[in-house]
This record gives C-alpha cells, structure tokens and sequence, in this order.
C-alpha cells in the first residue's frame, strides 16, 4: 500500500515541478497529465484491492453464492434461516422487527411449497364456510401455523399484540386487509367504539407475502375467493403473550380518503 501511495506522489511532483518561465507554471497541462500518470497507479490499486476483497468474500461467504441462487428443502430453510433470525429477533425495536420480517419473507420465498411442514388442521370457532388451523412447525424464535379458508369463507379481522407475522399463500386466493389503531383503543373487555385506519387491501396467493409487527399494520382480516385458500402464518412474540381479540369493523369508512373506519372489540369467540 505504502509503495503505491508513494508511486501517486512522485508522479505528481514530476509534473507540479514544470515551469515554462520564472514564476510560471503550466497548470492546464498539469491538470491533464495528473489523471493520466495517476490512472496506473490507481487501476493497479483498486485491481489488488478487488482481488483481495474477492478473497476475503469467498472465505467469509464459502457456497453460499451458489445456495443463494438455489430453491431450499425444509431442513435448509430451518439450517440457514433460523441462526440470523435468532440473532435479528433481540432487536424488537420496530426497524428490528422489520429486519427480522425481511429476512424471514427472504428465506421462505426460497423454500420448496412442498416441503413446507402439513399440519393436522382442526376447524375454528363456528365460521362458516369454515376456516380451519394448525401448528405445523414449533421452534425458536418462530412457529408456523398453517391456515385453510374453504371457498367464500371469511376470518374476521383480529390483532396480534407484540407479535408478528409474515403470512405466505400456497394454494388458492385469498383477500387480505390490514388495519391499524387510529389513536387509543380501549381494553379487549370494552365495547366502546374506536377507530382503526386500513393500510393494506391485497391478493394473497401462491408465493405472494404480506407481513405484519407489533408496530405496524397489526391487525388482520381474510376473504376467501371462489376455490378457497391455503397458507401459512409465521409468527414471533416480540413481548409478552397478552392475547388477541376479534373486531368487528364497519362497512363503510367514517373517511373514506383517509381509509378510517369505527371498530369494536368482540372477544375471541366467533
């Protein structure tokens, strides 16, 4: 490194020390032979420099190019995802929470739809057409449950208090809204009316993701569509487990730009 910086010095005094007359220096030819006696210098810098970083990725990274470039197994995706998530999830702060959810919707866009864990799906509440869950994967700092929307069915929009989830369609469509808090919203044992805010109104389906934090977006609502839909939620506690509660929310905004509609607390019964 010392040579190279000292090669760029020199030719630049070569050039600085030419004087046409007493007290006078050529300073537009300066000016464009510095660039060009400095070019070499600089190429051969940054060529060492490259192929030393090069060196220095390939040891870091070993095959991970080409796994990156690769659709994963179940037991890859378990493997390679869940060290960086553990690591990602001590960060609850809400850019934390979106670090971690970036990087789990990174990893199971990868992973092969069927190799995905089934679970034994049980029916929910008295919803019908019915909706049916069950716990296809439990670990750490995840677990995965795995949703069943018959056609037309409809999952009434419910919170997930300091959690989050990063929802994936495998089969079928499915609408989802998200909404937020608009303000405060009273305790899940109130009926008193409050207002939320819809943040999102989208198709999810096969591959397609939706997330949500404990910060944002946190409350969720599901449509099926005329073939139904099937898909899995991968959720994390970014705090302490204090329940969720059911809402019911209004047909129609209260403001329609703003996309703020009244809401109440309905328990967890359905």
């Amino acid at each position: 490194m010392k040579n190279i910086i000292d090669e760029l010095q020199t030719a630049t005094l070569q050039v600085s020390r030419e004087e046409i007359a007493p007290g006078f220096f050529e300073t537009r030819r300066r000016m464009l032979l510095l660039p060009l006696l400095a070019a070499p210098v600089i190429s051969r810098f940054a060529g060492r420099a490259s192929a030393a970083q090069m060196g220095a990725n390939e040891a870091k990274t070993g095959p991970m190019t080409a796994t990156m470039n690769s659709s994963l197994d179940w037991g890859s995706f378990v493997k390679q995802c869940v060290p960086v998530a553990a690591e990602l999830h001590k960060d609850s702060s809400a850019a934390g929470q979106e670090a971690y959810l970036h990087w789990l919707a990174s990893m199971i866009a990868r992973a092969r739809v069927d190799e995905i864990p089934k679970a034994k799906l049980g029916r929910f509440g008295s919803l019908n057409p019915p909706v049916s869950f069950g716990v296809s994967y439990r670990g750490s700092p995840f677990f995965i449950v795995e949703w069943k929307l018959d056609p037309g069915a409809f999952l009434p929009p419910h919170c997930h208090p300091n959690a989050s989830v990063c929802t994936v369609g495998l089969e079928g469509e499915a609408r989802i809204r998200n909404f937020e808090i608009n303000g405060q919203a009273p305790e899940f044992s109130s009926r008193q009316t409050f207002l939320v805010r819809e943040t999102h109104n989208e198709v999810i389906a096969q591959g397609r993701i939706n997330t949500l934090s404990a910060r944002r977006d946190n409350i969720h609502t599901f449509q099926a569509g005329s073939l139904g839909a099937r898909g899995i939620d991968i959720s994390t506690y970014h705090g302490p487990d204090v329940g969720f509660s059911f809402l019911d929310i209004a047909a129609k905004p209260k403001d329609v730009e703003a996309r703020i509609f009244e809401a109440v607390w309905k328990g967890q019964s359905v």
